[in-house]
């Protein structure tokens, strides 16, 4: 535990702080951003969220034992505590919070990896290497947070960063000697990830999403960026060299690509990877289908029972960042293959009717692209079968987009619900139909259960029933009136499901 004083002294703004000696000698006992979790001796810092504003509750946090208030906005009133007024809050309070826990990631070997599809499969992959490696290994991402015997469920796919720096303490007390974590843009906006000192990073892609969130692509596109330039200066201060991998396939991976070519931060060192063949690390050796993918790359001689040319880019990945990091291409070979599945990630539902079922994650655009064109490349004679819905509360532009990629690439549609929050399922719908228009291959059917089984009954031997929006998710997020945030969970796995309709048809 740190004194006010040592703890202070790690803020990225070196301010005067004025402040009594028995203040600054005073033990911290916590620091948030919550009034609410405030006690005796904690560090409150105020900051303006999206729904709610800090400097609110300052008069919470005070009441409730608060040492110390920082902030941007100077309190309208005195206050019976110190207050610092300092420039950027969130990055204030990612630096205190990193400090507290004493800075773990310094003695962690730390990967990040951030893109709009592959991030989680990307860092089962690394998972498995590093596994293979010798290291203790803990993940953040998606589906969870695990490390050692414990799985955790996933709060975002990168909490804040009291929680970050406090799972990071974690995972080292439990004998954990690396980290693998995703890193989403809306963390790299809102600074989750400052003060964590990576050793690797990668860019897996990037195309529309989050279009409810970032102004346009260029806004999104600069937020990832801060992870390759303000992330990994960081990261050089704190004694690390750190390794980017960057797809060079990709039209945004090549713009990274350029900047640290121009010498934006001469310390990071970076190889490009992608299927084309001037990439450092590529894909031109490969040999890519739906029941796997073997060949050669980078001189690892490799076999994964993943499939598909999005799936070739992942593994690509994780062995761009694990060459970075040192590791030998026995011990990446030997990871790949080791790692045979990933949750609700092109999940195979078993069954013996001669049915290809899998279960996906793919709720945008691109990722659900990637995959439609994968198995329509793959099934042959044998029809492709999607079953396919929106999420409510989130970017409605990619509603009629996906919905005409389904068409497209399918034989047959069934439109049904996601998770549709607080909005209605049948407006969701409506606005996926809109980029039907003119096919004809398609039907809605609001209840997913009955959509699903739907398209178990119609597939035959040889077909394959895609299931793509929910992939590892075991519930369904619905409307609620009653509850505070309007809504509520009820158990719904699309895995479970299919299992059943393969009984019951």
């Amino acid at each position: 535990m740190k004194n006010l004083a040592s703890l202070l002294t790690d803020l990225p703004e070196k301010l005067p702080i004025t402040a009594d000696a028995p203040v600054l000698n005073a033990q911290v006992t916590s620091v948030t951003s919550d009034s609410r979790e405030v006690i005796q001796g904690s560090v409150f810092v105020a900051i303006t969220g999206e729904t709610k504003d800090g400097n609110l509750f300052i008069d919470v946090a005070e009441k409730n034992g608060a040492l110390i208030i920082i902030g941007e906005e100077t309190p309208q009133h005195k206050l019976s505590v110190p207050f610092i007024k300092i420039n950027n809050a969130r990055q204030a309070l990612a630096a205190l919070a990193s400090s507290f826990y004493g800075n773990p990631t310094k003695g962690l070997t730390t990967v990040g990896i951030t893109g709009t599809s592959g991030k989680t499969t990307t860092s089962y992959l690394i998972e498995s290497i590093l596994t293979a490696a010798g290291y203790q290994v803990g993940v953040i991402g998606t589906i969870n947070f695990r490390f050692g015997r414990k799985v955790l469920q996933s709060t975002h796919t990168t909490p804040g960063p009291v929680e970050l720096q406090k799972l990071f303490s974690q995972m080292k007390n439990e004998g954990c000697d690396a980290i693998v974590m995703e890193v989403s843009s809306h963390a790299l906006r809102h600074h989750r990830a400052d003060f964590v000192n990576f050793d690797a990073v990668a860019f897996t892609n990037l195309s529309p999403e989050h279009m409810d969130f970032h102004q346009d692509m260029n806004d999104y596109f600069e937020a990832k960026w801060r992870l390759f330039k303000d992330c990994l200066e960081m990261s050089i201060r704190a004694g690390k060299r750190p390794f980017a991998a960057i797809n060079g396939d990709d039209e945004y991976g090549r713009k990274i690509l350029e900047r640290l070519r121009a010498n934006v931060a001469p310390e990071i060192w970076h190889a490009s990877f992608g299927l084309a063949n001037e990439m450092d690390i590529n894909g031109t050796q490969l040999n890519i289908g739906v029941q796997g993918i073997s060949g050669e790359a980078g001189g690892v001689k490799l076999k994964s029972p993943l499939s598909g040319k999005f799936n070739a880019m992942n593994i690509l990945t994780a062995v761009a960042v694990a060459q970075g990091l040192g590791i030998d291409s026995g011990t990446i070979s030997k990871g790949l293959s080791a790692l045979k599945s990933v949750p609700g990630r092109l999940e195979k539902v078993p069954n013996t009717k001669g049915i290809t079922i899998l279960v996906d994650y793919a709720h945008k655009p691109d990722a659900l692209e990637k995959v439609l064109k994968t198995l329509a490349e793959v099934k042959g004679n044998n029809r492709l079968i999607t079953v396919f819905g929106c999420g409510g509360d989130r970017d409605r532009q990619k509603r009629p987009r996906m919905g005409k990629l389904a068409a497209e690439h399918s034989d047959r549609v069934f439109v049904t619900s996601d998770n549709p929050r607080t909005e209605d399922p049948n407006a969701i719908i409506s606005e996926i139909l809109e980029g039907m228009t003119g096919f004809s291959n398609y039907e809605a059917e609001l209840d997913r259960k009955k959509a699903i089984y739907a398209a178990i009954k119609m597939a035959k031997a040889g077909d394959i029933v895609l299931i793509a929006g929910k992939g590892h998710e075991d519930y369904q997020i619905v409307a609620d009136p009653s509850s505070p945030d309007r809504t509520q969970k009820i158990h719904f796995d699309d895995r479970e499901v299919a299992a059943e309709a393969l009984v019951a048809v």
